[in-house]
C-alpha cells in the first residue's frame, strides 16, 4: 500500500471512499484505492484541504514523485443534473430553455450546484423530465436578445420560428472578436483587456461599444458564491478596444466579449480564461 495526497473538493469526500489511479506511463493498467483520511488543515490561499489515500501498489510499480491522475468516486444521492452545454452563463443568470416542441423554446432561471463531469446538478428553477435544448450557447448571439427572449417569452404558434428566420433573409454581421490581456494570462488583481473587432472584409470594425464581463460560478461546497466583473472598453485605434478590470480570484473564468453600435449587438463571444492567482 501507499499513500497519496490529492486536493479535491472535500467536502463531497468521507473516508473509505473508492478512488481509481491512472498512470500515463502504464497505459490500460488501473490502481484501486480508497480514502484513508481527510486531513483537517485548510490552505487559506488556495481554500483546498488534503484528502490521502490508500493505493494497492504491486510490484512497487508507484514510485514516489510519479504524476498520476485520480478518479474519486463519492455518492452524491439522487440529484437533478443537466448538461453543462445546457446551461447559458450571461454572468448574472444561469439559463436554460424549455422545448414546447414546435420550435417553442422558454427561456428559464435556474440555480446550479456542483458540477459533476459534463453535468451541472440543478437546484432550482427545473423539474425532472422536463425537455431542455442541450446547446444553449448556441441559441442566441448575445446576452441583449437573451433579455429580450426572458422578457417577452410567449408561446409561439407552430412553424412561427421557421417564419422568422425567412422573412429575415439576412444574416447578422460577421465580427471576429479577438482578446488578448495584459498580463497574459490574466491574474487575481488588477489586469488590462484588449479587443479587436475585424470585420468579414478584414477591416477593422470601428465607432463600436465594448463590454468584457468575466462570470464564476458559485462554488457552495467551498463557501463561495458567484463572482461576476463586466469592464467597459474604450476604442484607442480604429478597431481596437482597452479598458482595465479586477478579478476577485485565480482560476476559470466563463468572459463574454460583447460588441454594439447604434444600439445593435455586432458581435458576440463567449470562452474560458484561466486566471493565475490562489482563490
Amino acid at each position: 500500500m501507499i499513500g497519496l495526497e490529492q486536493q479535491v473538493d472535500w467536502l463531497r469526500l468521507k473516508r473509505g471512499d473508492s478512488s481509481a489511479i491512472t498512470v500515463d506511463a502504464y497505459p490500460g493498467r488501473t490502481f484501486h484505492g480508497r480514502v484513508e483520511a481527510i486531513l483537517p488543515q485548510v490552505d487559506m490561499t488556495t481554500r483546498t484541504a488534503k484528502v490521502r489515500l490508500a493505493v494497492d501498489n504491486p510490484g512497487i510499480a508507484l514510485k514516489p514523485g510519479m504524476f498520476v491522475n485520480v478518479d474519486l468516486k463519492s455518492s452524491l444521492g439522487r440529484q437533478l443534473v443537466v448538461p453543462a452545454s445546457a446551461v447559458f452563463q450571461t454572468g448574472l443568470r444561469q439559463v436554460v430553455f424549455i422545448d414546447h416542441g414546435s420550435g417553442s423554446l422558454e427561456p428559464k432561471d435556474i440555480t446550479v450546484g456542483a458540477r459533476v463531469g459534463d453535468d451541472f446538478v440543478v437546484l432550482k428553477g427545473l423539474q425532472a423530465h422536463q425537455q431542455i435544448v442541450t446547446s444553449a450557447n448556441f441559441l442566441l448571439d448575445s446576452e441583449s436578445q437573451l433579455q429580450a427572449a426572458a422578457g417577452s417569452y410567449a408561446p409561439s404558434p407552430p412553424g412561427a420560428g421557421q417564419q422568422t428566420r425567412a422573412a429575415s433573409g439576412v444574416p447578422p454581421p460577421a465580427v471576429a472578436i479577438d482578446l488578448t490581456t495584459d498580463p497574459n494570462p490574466p491574474h487575481k488583481g488588477s489586469n488590462t483587456f484588449h479587443v479587436k473587432l475585424t470585420g468579414a472584409n478584414g477591416q477593422p470594425v470601428a465607432g463600436a461599444q465594448v463590454t468584457v464581463t468575466f462570470f464564476m460560478a458559485a462554488m457552495p461546497a467551498m463557501g463561495m458564491g458567484a463572482m461576476n466583473m463586466t469592464a467597459p472598453l474604450t476604442e484607442k485605434v480604429a478597431g481596437t478596444y482597452d479598458g482595465t478590470g479586477v478579478l476577485e480570484s485565480g482560476g476559470t473564468w466563463q468572459v463574454t466579449i460583447t460588441a454594439k453600435r447604434n444600439g445593435e449587438t455586432i458581435g458576440t463571444k463567449q470562452l474560458r480564461v484561466n486566471a493565475d492567482g490562489g482563490m
